[in-house]
Formats: structure tokens, sequence, C-alpha cells
């Protein structure tokens, strides 16, 4: 079959060039096309739930809604997790789905579920509704909305980015959702003195009813007017604050009394969650939200292109600057992956110059690059996979394999030209091709197969590493396929056109190999055993350091920004965090050269965020590393400014992070930190006192940094309660006195004003005064039954107390979580010490219960999952060996010489101190693959030879001579093409250089194995199999 597909490329020349033509114009368009992002989008599939229910306390928050939408929710099918967290007035439920649910109809599973539990929810505490349909990574532009002159407050600028930026962005394809952050929110207040109230004999509530039914605009059919019909319309909404205040509320002796009677109506800001900081002033900060699944370089082109149209319609001196922009991290991270990718492959067509000799060969197999190159990315456009880190690193690894062919096709292709020449006679170039590929086409089919099928234990992975991991093996499988579509086709075509038929020469570097090998080759044949348990000892040498490397998930991406987590204690107020930012920023910009801007969100957003006020992201905008007083890494810098931030705010806790890292670490596993012990159980009050002792415990476990407890307990609440036997003397009802804490103290919107395109809240409180403290409460005065005047403390108890500023719940149960950082050691080691400590030291309530998240989880899944896949892929490997060779002996030949390819990996681990990770594991799949390439095609010539008749040692030695051109080019090749990743530093470079560096260290072995192992196995299996099958009487007779 192969045969023939050679053997019809050869036949039909031009149509070959044309179809690969064709191919050439399809690839192009698809590298042009292919979606473009920084990092594969790893976000879970999931939908939120947020439920805004201002001003109720954490505790009633959980009880009253979180706990039955979590309930409802766990039971939809494709659930995988159901996460909570209760705050100061809000409720935000993550439903998470398995990785193969739609997410458009996870969205409408949840949305069908909402409408039934909304039934179970009590009225009057908010609505709950669905989060943007953005994935986790889909901040990718952050912009603030500045005035220059400072003429425009805080609350003019939050009001024209709601109603004109925000609106104009939205419409960007790609967008789901444009965040506003910080500013004032404008708001129409009617602030109401509860001594009028009493003057006219009053209630709260008539006023809020009077305010709701004076604002309306109706519909009165329509009436004919002569031949001509007009339409009714009843306006009758409020457009100011004069309106407003002139509405009746009541009348007493036939004088009317107006709102303005009882409460003075103003234009003022809305409480407020959240604030945003920039180098010391309040900013208003837009945040556009990439819908799921859409490509981050052309959401941000287009929302670019929008903020054009936005800025236009602003007033003069307002102007819109952008903060942090995704796509600039895209084009750093694509630069990286695309210097290694050219330099590779500048660096393999120098090798196959020196190696050959002979340029028009070397053109032949350096066209095939960039051709199996276009072909992955055609099929990458096809199956929706994009060009990112992981994907790209995947065409780097495989710079080397992809030309393996090739070089195996085109060295036999000379080699048989060179000797038809010296032959003397006529050369039919095209026929000369065929053989020499026919010779070769079967192992060069199978050794691609074989690499193709090492990568499969990729495509098993799931959760986070799945979708890091899987496109990397997906555009390997990609190239390969390429690869082995050229060899059969493209290759033998362009020998046959371009090859001329030239005297073998050896180049000066196979000189000087030969005049190295063969003696050393004939020394170890002769020397069998002791060669052969060096290399056993040096293996056992070897894994004997494979418990001295340490083990994590994932080298850290550096994205090239700066970000801080600051927690201060939960008692301190948004004007406290502002203030402490504020601080921050000053000290950042005083001792630190390299800062240009300091950002502070503060608190959480209207809608989004599920943050605190005592909680803020600090993210820093840095000159580029050239313009730096000294040149030091970004990880230094961000230990020095943290170590700078710990002196001026003693009392909070810093961390430092990145965007992207730090918002993939809260997805995994609900926590933005490496590793997170959680700790399930049912009351509050033992959660924290437990969380206490492991906090003490684990803070002695050595390679612990930026431990934090959530500070949870001691948000201060006060505490209004009803005294229902008072109130029944009064005649008074509880609701009386609660819709005094709700609307009077707390503001309740009662209706909207609407102006134009714009809607701002009606919200009914009381005046300021009246509610500055627990004394000024307790005298509001409240009417009873008879119509007499109590004043309030009279019928509620009044008490300071402290609370919880958050509730969290997993799988139905509370947890609380302490964070940390692991540093100067891998975290697996770390988790097993600390395991230990806390058996220990900790004693655990029946009902009580711990667990690892964050990285650490995900390591142990990979892990574990790896450990039943590679040997199964050994196994598959082992049979598709048997199958091209139709020998026991012969596959496991090969596969014996693959566990000695592991020796330089582990070495250049532990020299270079890097760590066993997820893609140093890959690394070694990679150095598998190309070391049964090696071996494949070295025993299939081996067994030429002797088909030739040869005997056993002379048939090694010719074979081994032979063949060691093309190994030496192949692992050369492959060495040389993953060089620039193991050098270069930048974006993303971290992720890359454990791959690369085991690649490299276990290539040099391997190569170097197969040239000498390989021979002896083969020489004493074939030795043994001879004299089995040979008469014992002959035997004995022969034996010399």
């Amino acid at each position: 079959m192969l045969n023939a597909i050679v053997d019809a490329s050869l036949r039909y020349k031009v149509l070959v060039l044309v179809a690969f033509a064709v191919v050439i114009g399809l690839g192009v368009q698809a590298f042009r096309q292919v979606p473009v992002d920084a990092f594969p989008d790893v976000t879970p599939i999931q939908v939120s739930i947020y439920t805004e229910s201002p001003g109720l306390a954490a505790e009633d928050v959980e009880k009253l809604l979180s706990t039955p939408i979590e309930g409802g929710m766990a039971g939809l099918p494709g659930v995988e997790e159901v996460r909570s967290v209760s705050l100061f007035g809000l409720s935000y439920v993550a439903v998470y789905f398995k990785d193969n649910v739609d997410i458009y109809f996870a969205r409408r599973l949840v949305g069908e579920k909402l409408q039934d539990v909304k039934g179970r929810l009590p009225q009057g505490y908010g609505e709950p509704v669905l989060g943007p349909n953005s994935s986790g990574l889909g901040q990718v532009f952050w912009y603030t909305i500045e005035s220059a002159d400072k003429k425009l407050s805080a609350m003019d600028l939050r009001t024209l980015h709601d109603w004109t930026v925000r609106l104009i962005l939205r419409t960007a394809p790609g967008v789901d959702d444009v965040m506003s952050w910080g500013g004032d929110q404008k708001q129409f207040q009617v602030q109401i003195d509860p001594r009028q109230l009493i003057k006219y004999g009053l209630s709260f509530k008539q006023v809020m009813e009077r305010l709701t039914a004076n604002n309306k605009q109706v519909g009165g059919q329509s009436i004919n007017l002569g031949s001509e019909q007009y339409l009714v319309r009843g306006l009758g909404l409020v457009s100011n604050t004069k309106d407003i205040a002139g509405i009746v509320v009541a009348e007493r002796n036939g004088a009317p009394i107006y709102v303005r009677d009882v409460a003075q109506v103003k234009e003022a800001p809305a409480p407020r969650f959240g604030a945003v900081t920039k180098d010391g002033q309040e900013a208003v900060l837009g945040i556009a939200l990439a819908r799921v699944n859409e490509n981050a370089q052309a959401v941000v082109d287009a929302v670019k292109a929008k903020l054009a149209v936005a800025q236009a319609a602003l007033p003069k001196g307002v102007t819109l600057v952008p903060n942090y922009d995704r796509a600039e991290l895209v084009q750093k991270a694509l630069r990286t992956a695309e210097s290694s990718l050219v330099e590779g492959a500048i660096l393999v067509a120098v090798i196959l110059f020196l190696f050959l000799g002979e340029f028009r060969s070397a053109i032949v197999v350096i066209i095939t690059l960039p051709l199996a190159m276009l072909i992955a990315f055609i099929l990458m456009q096809q199956f929706g996979v994009s060009a990112n880190l992981m994907s790209l690193a995947g065409l780097a690894i495989g710079t080397g394999m992809m030309v393996d062919g090739a070089v195996v096709l085109v060295e036999n292709s000379f080699r048989l030209l060179s000797h038809a020449r010296e032959s003397g006679k006529p050369i039919n170039k095209t026929h000369l091709i065929l053989e020499a590929a026919r010779e070769v086409i079967n192992p060069i089919a199978f050794a691609i197969i074989i690499i193709i099928v090492v990568f499969l234990p990729l495509f098993s992975l799931t959760g986070l590493e799945g979708k890091l991991f899987k496109p990397m093996a997906l555009t390997i499988t990609f190239a390969m396929a390429g690869s082995l579509l050229l060899s059969m086709t493209l290759v033998p075509v362009l020998a046959a056109l371009i090859l001329k038929p030239k005297e073998e020469k050896d180049t000066f570097i196979v000189r000087w190999a030969k005049r190295a090998y063969l003696p050393l080759l004939d020394w170890a044949l002769e020397r069998k055993k002791l060669v052969i348990g060096s290399a056993v000892a040096l293996l056992v040498a070897s894994l004997a350091l494979f418990p001295f490397l340490g083990k994590e998930f994932m080298p850290t991406l550096q994205e090239g920004t700066i970000q801080f987590r600051v927690t201060n204690i939960p008692s301190a107020s948004l004007d406290e965090s502002i203030r402490v930012s504020n601080v921050v920023s000053a000290e950042l910009h005083k001792q630190f050269p390299q800062v240009v801007s300091v950002l502070a969100t503060i608190g959480r957003a209207e809608g989004g965020e599920t943050t605190d006020v005592n909680y803020m992201e600090i993210n820093l905008a840095t000159k580029p590393q050239s313009e730096w007083p000294e040149k030091i890494p970004y990880a230094k810098l961000a230990a020095e400014m943290q170590e700078a931030m710990e002196k001026v705010v003693p009392t909070a806790v810093f961390g430092a992070t990145q965007p992207i890292q730090s918002r993939v670490e809260e997805l995994i596993s609900g926590v933005r930190a490496t590793l997170a012990l959680k700790l399930y159980g049912e009351d509050l009050e033992t959660l924290d006192r437990l969380t206490a002792q492991m906090k003490g415990v684990l803070d002695k476990v050595p390679g612990v940094a930026d431990l934090s407890a959530e500070a949870n307990k001691g948000k201060p609440q006060l505490i209004i309660k009803v005294n229902r036997d008072a109130a029944s003397r009064y005649g008074i009802n509880a609701d009386e006195i609660l819709e005094v804490v709700q609307a009077g103290i707390g503001g309740s919107s009662v209706s909207t004003l609407i102006e134009g395109t714009k809607r701002f809240d009606i919200a009914v409180r009381l005046s300021d005064e009246f509610r500055m403290d627990p004394a000024t409460i307790g005298a509001i005065p409240i009417r009873s039954a008879e119509g007499a005047l109590v004043p309030f403390s009279q019928v509620a108890t009044i008490e300071l107390d402290e609370g919880y500023s958050f509730v969290r719940r997993e799988s139905l149960q509370r947890y609380s979580v302490l964070q940390m950082d692991v540093k100067g050691r891998d975290v697996d080691g770390f988790v097993k010490d600390a395991d230990a400590a806390l058996k220990q030291a900790v004693q655990l309530p029946p009902g009580y219960y711990t667990q690892w998240g964050g990285a650490f989880e995900n390591q142990q899944r990979a892990m574990a999952r790896l450990a039943v896949i590679v040997p199964l892929t050994i196994g598959l490997i082992f049979m598709l060996l048997y199958t091209a060779f139709n020998s026991v002996r012969h596959a496991t030949i090969i596969i014996a010489n693959v566990p000695f390819a592991v020796i330089g990996g582990i070495v250049g681990l532990f020299v270079s101190g890097q760590y066993l990770s997820v893609p140093s594991a890959i690394g070694f799949i990679a150095v598998f693959g190309v070391a049964m390439l090696n071996g494949i095609v070295m025993v299939e010539f081996l067994n030429d030879q002797r088909r030739q008749g040869m005997s056993v040692r002379d048939a090694v030695r010719r074979g081994a001579a032979l063949r060691l051109r093309p190994v030496l080019m192949t692992a050369s090749v492959a060495i040389l093409g993953l060089i620039p990743m193991l050098l270069s530093t930048g974006v993303g470079a971290e992720t890359q250089r454990p791959l690369a560096t085991v690649v490299v260290g276990g290539l040099f072995t391997s190569t170097a194995l197969t040239l000498l192992l390989l021979p002896l196995i083969y020489e004493w299996s074939e030795l043994r199999a001879e004299r089995r099958s040979r008469p014992v009487g002959v035997v004995e007779g022969a034996t010399t």
C-alpha cells in the first residue's frame, strides 16, 4: 500500500506538485485565520449565578439565598461541583459542568432550574441572575476614563462610562459584557426626617408607596378625531429632583403635604462595595469581557476600534486610557514561540548541509519543514485549536521529528544515486528513487505512526492539564501526519527532480564520527557484558536521582506584569482600603523607578467579583526591562516590592502573582493561591478555631510562603433585634420595625427616574443625622397603634457584635481555606511533610475533614492518569513494532533501548535544577518517540544486510556504519531544533524549558546507546536464535 502511494506519486509528479501548491495556499490562509491567544483557555465549563441583596449580612445571605440555590443546582445532569460564596449583600453560586457539556446547553439547564428555585427564595431579597457568558480568562482589556482638568466628579465620570462608553463597547464583536468599577453611581435620594413624619402623622411606608405610584407612564388606547386616529399617551414620569419633591404624600385639613415637607430630595452617590484608585487618585475602570471561545486577539482589536468611536463621543478633556491589554501578552508569547520555530528551522538546515555536504538534498528536506507546519495549521483550523504557547511548543518539539522521515529517505536516495554513478550504468533517476523509497518507507511510516502513538497519553489528560497539553499533542500529531504524507509523496518527487548523482564523499563531520565510532563498536562487540552492564548501572544511577527531583504541576508562566493580592483586616472599611492603596502607590513610585503606574481594584464591582472591601488587587504597569536601572527577573522585583509594602502597611497580607495566573488558580480550585488546604465542616466557629490551629502547624513546615488563613471572623455588626413583647404592648408589628431597618437605615429603591436612555434609581432612606450611631438610631420615633410616639430603642434591642465577612461552601458543605505558596522546594514533598505534621498536632472532631486543593490537586490527578496510560501506550507500541517486523524478538530489542533514553533527561533536569513537571513528562514522551524511530530504522537495516547473506558480525558492522549518518542526523536535527527553546527568555519560555531540557539531554544518551547497545543486543539475540534453530550435534561441532 505504502509502496503504491510512492509509485503513484513518482508517476504523476506534476499532479503532486500542483496538489502541494494548493496545500501551501490553504496553509497560508489557515495560518492567518487561526485564532491566537497567549494561553489555551483552561476555564472549566462554568455558569455563575449572582443574587444582589443589598444590606444583607453574609450569614443571612447564605441561609436565605445561597443554600437553596446551591441545592437546586446540585442535581443537574453533568454537574461536577457547586461552589458558593456568600458575602455582605451578594450571593455568588458557581456551577461547574463536565468538560464535554456545551456551555450554552449548561446555561440553559441552569436558567430553567433557576425559575424553579426562585419559588423557594423568600420575597424581597433580590432576584438571582446568570453571570456573563465569559470565561475566567475573559478580562481581555482594561481601561480607565479620566478627566484632564479634574472638573468632572467621580459620579459624572461613572455616569459617562455607564451610559456612553459601555454601550458603545458592548457592540464590539466577541464582547459579552463591559464591567464598570469605581467612581460613584448616581441615585436620586429622598432623605426622610422622621420628626416631620410624626408631625404630619405619616408612616415610612406611605411615603414609599406614594413615590412609586406617582412615577408612571400609561397608554389610553386611541380616539378618532374626524377621519384620523389619535393614540392616547398618559405621561406622568418624574424627570428631576423638583418633580420628586412636588409629589403629594397626603393632605391634612384640606392642605396637601408634599414630599419636600417631610424629606430632602437630592442627587447623591449610591452605597458602593468597591473602588478603584490609580496612582493615588480615585478612578473609574472599565473591563471588557470576551465571550467564551472567542479569539482574544480579535476581541481586543474590536474593542480598540470601538474605543476610538467612544472617545469621539466624550466631552472635551475626557480621555480613555488603556491599562491592561491581553493582546500585548499574546504577541510576546507568540514571538517567543515563533523565534524558537524559525531559529530551530535554520539550525536544522545547517546540520543537514554539514552531514550531507550537498546543497540539493538539504533543500529537499528543508522544504518539508514549512510544509508540514502549514498542514498542521490547516488541521488546527479545522479542529478549532488556537495558536498559543502550548500548541506552538508542540510544533517546536516536532521541528526535529518532522524532517526525520525526509532525512532518512533523502539520505538513502543520495546513497543509491551515487552507487549507480560509480557502477557506470545509465541512471534512471525515478526508478532509483522508487527503489530507495521502497527500502525505507515502511520503517519511516511505522516510526512516524509510533511517534503519534507515543503522544496518545496526553489526550487522556482531563481537567486543567488536559486543556493545557491537548493542543500540544494535537499540533504534534497534525505535523507528524503531515510529515508522513510528505515523505510518501512530495519528498520522492522532489528528490527525483532536484537530486543529482554525485560521488558519495563523507563530509568531515561524518568522517570524524566514523573514525571514532567504528573502532568503539568493535571494542564493544568484544565486551558485551561490560558495556551492557555499565549501561544498566548508568540507568539505575540516574533513576536513583529521581527521588531528588522536585515535582511540581507547571512552571509559572512569566507574563511580564506584576500583580499583588492585598488582604486587610476584616473590619477595614472602604475608605481605609482606599487610604492603604494610596500609601502603597506612593511608596512604589518613590522606591521603584521601574513603575509607570499603579492601579488598585478594591472590593468588587457592582455585580462581578466576589470579594469584600478589605481585599484589593494592585496591578503594576512597568517600563520595558531594557529601561530598568539593573536587569533583574520580575519575580525578584516583585519580592523586593512586597518587602517594601509590608513595611508601610504591616496590618495587611500581601501576595505576589500575575493577572492570568491568579485567575487560573482561582478557577481551578476556587482559591487564589498555588496551594490551598480546605477544611470542611458544619459550624463556622469550629472551622475558625481549627483553621487557626492548623495555621500554627503549617507555619513551621519548611518551604511555606505567604501563608494566610482568610481572616473571616471580625466583621463588625450592629444587631437590631425586635423585642416582641414590647412591640405587642404598643400594638406595633415586627414588619414596621424591620421596615425602618431595611429602608430607613439601609435605603430602599422605590422607583426609577428615566432621563433619555439613562436610568437612575429613586431611593428612600433616613437623613444621615439619624443613622450615624446606635444612639441616634435608638432615638428614631415610631408611632404606636394609639398614635403615641415610641423611641425605637423601646421596641428593639441594639447591640454591637462581630460576624463573618463571608461564608464559603463547596459540595453543599461549609469550608474554610488556608492559602499558601511553596518556595524553594517542590509542592509534592511539602504536602507530605505538612500532612504528617497536621496529623500529629490537630485533632479533628467527627464530621470535619481536610483536602488539598490548588495546583497540587491537578498534579496528583495528572500523574495518576499517566501512570495508567503510559504502560498501555508502551503495550500498543510493542504491538505496532511486532506488526512492523513480524518478530517478538526485534520488537523487544527496540523497546529495550527506550529506558536508556531516560538517563540524559533525568540528569539534564537534575543539573539545571528544574522540577519534574507535566512539561518535562511530555519531554520524556518525545524522547521515547525519537529513540524508537532510530531503533526501527537501525533494526530494519541490519535485517536487510542479513537478508543479503552476510554473517551476523558483518551485518552488524556494515549496517551500523551505513546508519551512522542518518541516526546522527535525526538526533542532531532534533537537538538543535530545540536549542532555541532551551535558551529563550521571552514570555512563556518557563513552560517550555523543562521540556526542551529533557529532550536534549535524553537524545544525547539515547543516540549514543542506539549506536552502541542496539547492535550488541541485536548480535547477541541473533546468535542465540541461530543456535536454537540448528540441530544440537552441529552446534557442538561448530562452536569456537
